[in-house]
């Protein structure tokens, strides 16, 4: 005797809610931060709108604050991630115990992705420099250079079907050194320094010196419990509004949330 439920039955249980069907995700909660103690880009809400429109067409849930005590223990558990956009200097807009939570939460098991000037602490939180690998050393103009895609990234989401190397266009950031080879850290993209000028010409910058061979600008690390997430674009909409930056930007947020697709 065949003992599964006759199809209409099944179909009957299954829109009366007495049969459970397949699980679906719950959307992915992103908190974006993009209060500035230093440089702020000019674009900074108009890249908090774009993100709230790409989520929403993506099940992702995207809240945006400039409010400091956003970033509270238990207003972190709502989330997946916190998305650093362009706030520079966090070390001066957030106070020692909202620094400690944000990095407890982190090592528990939550995520940050930073986008482009968001690496930008110049040494006010060391923590979190710590977990990015590196601070902020310089850059340049908005140009055309070179990406050159790590070999062992070839396929991965992030890249978005690209291989081996291809020309994007963005200001493209320095740092005070590499993170390649750091514990947990997975270089995606490195910028290929031959195909563009690495440090503007900026009174400021005169003592600042490109990085070389090895200038990673998109790693993530897994460290703790927590994922860790850094792409350098995200200067202006433009460099964020093509299908490759669409798809990067997605991969890097799922892959942040814990989602690995």
């Amino acid at each position: 005797m065949n003992s599964l439920a006759p199809r209409p039955l099944v179909l009957l249980l299954l829109l009366t809610g007495l049969i459970a069907g397949p699980a679906e995700a719950k959307p992915i909660e992103v908190i974006v931060y993009s209060k500035t103690s230093w440089y702020r880009h000019p674009e900074i809400s108009r890249i908090n709108g774009y993100l709230a429109v790409l989520g929403a067409k993506n099940d992702i849930n995207v809240s945006i604050t400039e409010s400091p005590d956003e970033l509270s223990v238990r207003n972190l558990e709502k989330y997946d991630l916190i998305l650093f956009n362009n706030s520079t200097n966090l070390g001066e807009s957030l106070t020692v115990e909202q620094r400690k939570a944000i990095i407890a939460w982190f090592r528990k098991g939550g995520g940050i992705m930073v986008m482009h000037a968001g690496i930008v602490q110049n040494g006010t939180w060391p923590e979190l420099i710590e977990i990015a690998g590196c601070d902020f050393h310089g850059d340049s103009e908005f140009v055309e250079a070179r990406f050159l895609v790590d070999p062992k990234a070839e396929g991965d989401p992030v890249v978005a079907g690209k291989s081996k190397e291809f020309t994007y266009t963005a200001d493209w950031l320095n740092f005070d050194k590499s993170v390649t080879g750091l514990p947990g850290v997975e270089v995606l993209l490195r910028l290929d320094e031959k195909s563009y000028v690495p440090v503007r010409n900026h009174p400021s910058y005169k003592d600042m010196k490109p990085m070389g061979a090895d200038h990673p600008i998109c790693w993530r690390r897994n460290l703790d419990s927590g994922r860790y997430f850094f792409t350098g674009l995200g200067h202006d909409v433009k460099s964020i509004d093509t299908a490759f930056g669409r798809a990067h930007l997605l991969a890097g947020i799922r892959w942040t949330a814990g989602r690995k697709k």
